[in-house]
């Protein structure tokens, strides 16, 4: 992709499922150098590749001193996909959450626009639309359901400042509900794999709701393109693109499919919906980013679930 070849690239937050993802796919595109910059409080570094072109650094970006001191003098392209993740982790921990998902990006702005960079692509979450039924880039915003939620946008909001102010060149995309192969389960992970490893273990499958709950799944490798054509386009004033598939799928279906895939004798049961989660459907509008980046997510739920499914029957 034209760009990308023998440039220099940062990713903040490399070592989190995204960004091992994000990595593969920039190594076949023939970066000069990636630095990979991850504090590893949820990242893993022995999922980073082996390739000399990659150096990583180990470095809480919250902290500005040692993060600008560690960063490096020369960047063309910066991924910042450091956060503190997720939701249920900010209702718990919400001054860590302001640290970094707000001061850190803050300080990753600072530090950026003081570079020559052709590009900052800043991931956000769908998490900024609430419960607003309509999921559109222009649509009104006020998530104050979690903490998460809430820093998500007002890292956006400085983003799009930093642009406007700093003429930072840079793009933000809301992510919904990414998933895929280096993600393992957790107590603040992802459904998908927290599902998969207990189907594995033909342990009961708890949905927290009535299953009827609807979430736009999109595999990582989807994700990772949208962010690579953003990169490289042209457009650099701190506009929003949503970064989905655009279909809806039933939690209900996803648990009966993760049986079916993994051979399980899981069952199904059901309890409360947690206090904050009040989103009962998360759906992407994505026709700005079809139109601006010719973004056509390419895997389907079925092959992206089996190839998760794959991976984690070898890594967990």
């Amino acid at each position: 992709m034209t760009g990308i070849e023998g440039s220099i690239i940062c990713i903040t937050g490399g070592a989190g499922f995204i960004g091992i993802n994000l990595t593969h796919r920039l190594l076949e595109l023939n970066p000069e150098k990636i630095f990979i910059i991850d504090n590893l409080s949820s990242g893993n570094k022995k999922f980073i590749p082996s390739d000399d072109r990659i150096q990583f650094i180990h470095c809480d970006i919250s902290n500005y001193e040692k993060y600008k001191e560690s960063f490096p003098k020369k960047v063309d392209y910066i991924f910042h996909l450091a956060a503190h993740f997720a939701n249920q982790n900010s209702v718990e921990y919400p001054v860590s959450d302001t640290e970094t998902n707000i001061i850190g990006t803050i300080n990753t702005l600072n530090i950026s626009k003081a570079l020559d960079i052709k590009k900052l692509i800043y991931a956000s979450s769908s998490c900024v639309y609430g419960h607003n039924p309509q999921m559109k880039e222009d649509s009104y915003l006020y998530p104050t359901e979690t903490p998460y939620a809430i820093n998500k946008l007002c890292a956006e909001m400085y983003v799009k400042y930093f642009s406007d102010m700093f003429n930072l060149p840079c793009l933000s995309i809301r992510i919904f509900n990414t998933f895929g192969p280096y993600e393992l389960p957790g107590h603040y992970r992802n459904v998908i794999p927290n599902f998969i490893k207990l189907a594995l273990r033909g342990e009961p499958i708890t949905i927290t709701g009535t299953g009827k709950e609807t979430r736009d799944f999109t595999y990582v490798d989807d994700t990772s393109d949208l962010m690579i054509k953003m990169c490289v386009h042209d457009l650099s004033d701190g506009s929003v693109f949503n970064g989905g598939t655009g279909k809806p799928t039933e939690i209900d279906y996803l648990a009966k499919k993760i049986i079916e895939l993994t051979d399980s004798k899981s069952e199904i049961v059901y309890k409360s919906r947690r206090k904050w989660d009040k989103v009962g459907h998360r759906l992407s509008d994505i026709g700005l980013s079809k139109e601006m980046f010719k973004y056509k997510p390419e895997v389907s739920f079925i092959d992206g679930l089996q190839k998760t499914v794959n991976w984690l029957k070898k890594n967990i």
